[in-house]
């Protein structure tokens, strides 16, 4: 019966390629057979932090360009409870770490307890322990949101940083190379929040990899 069930299933809602979106035959990847044959790009974006005396500069790497088709894919894992994409996309991700990159720990970007009731699970954190399986590093939560403000998505890139100024608190991570995680990298207010409170709280050194950036 359930072999029967996940034909009915397969037939009705094809499997989609993680990065087209293209539906039909995926392999172990979640990829195509066009989409596996591809190279990641390794995109970046860099962002000047000031904590105190102290001026850092934040580098932010992604796989993927944060548009149609991948976009769709993105807003299914993060709205749609098709949590199961975490594994697959962290692949993706570590596939554009340097194999000589040293970090101490990953951390997750964090939500509001509040958020986290509405929508049942961090898709950072999820990214997080993902790439923490396919990496070997640690994955750490020092970070936790301590204010439920707005979602960021209808914002104004000014309106973005002031609003998650101040919402984050860090446990001690004094001397710790940290690799930051989130899903999607637009304006960087969020992550350059996020390392502004890692490096008040002791942090050597951040870089921050996502699914998807702006660019």
């Amino acid at each position: 019966m359930m072999k029967l069930w996940n034909r009915i299933l397969a037939f009705f809602f094809p499997p989609r390629c993680l990065l087209c979106g293209a539906p039909g035959y995926v392999d172990e990847d979640h990829l195509c057979a066009d989409c596996a044959k591809k190279r990641p790009e390794k995109l970046y974006r860099f962002f000047a932090l000031k904590v105190r005396r102290s001026a850092y500069t934040l580098e932010c790497r992604a796989p993927m360009r944060y548009r149609d088709p991948f976009r769709r894919t993105l807003q299914r894992f993060k709205f749609r409870d098709e949590t199961g994409m975490a594994a697959p996309l962290a692949i993706q991700m570590k596939r554009i770490l340097d194999a000589d990159a040293k970090f101490d720990c990953i951390v997750p970007v964090p939500i509001s307890r509040e958020r986290m009731r509405e929508r049942g699970y961090n898709q950072s954190a999820l990214l997080a322990e993902a790439l923490s399986k396919e990496t070997g590093i640690p994955c750490r939560l020092l970070l936790e949101k301590t204010v439920h403000n707005q979602t960021q998505h209808r914002l104004s890139a000014k309106e973005r940083e002031k609003n998650v100024r101040g919402v984050y608190r860090a446990e001690d991570c004094t001397g710790l190379r940290i690799l930051l995680v989130d899903d999607i990298v637009t304006t960087g207010a969020t992550v350059r929040e996020c390392s502004r409170t890692l490096y008040a709280a002791g942090a050597a050194h951040i870089d921050v990899v996502c699914c998807a950036l702006v660019l």
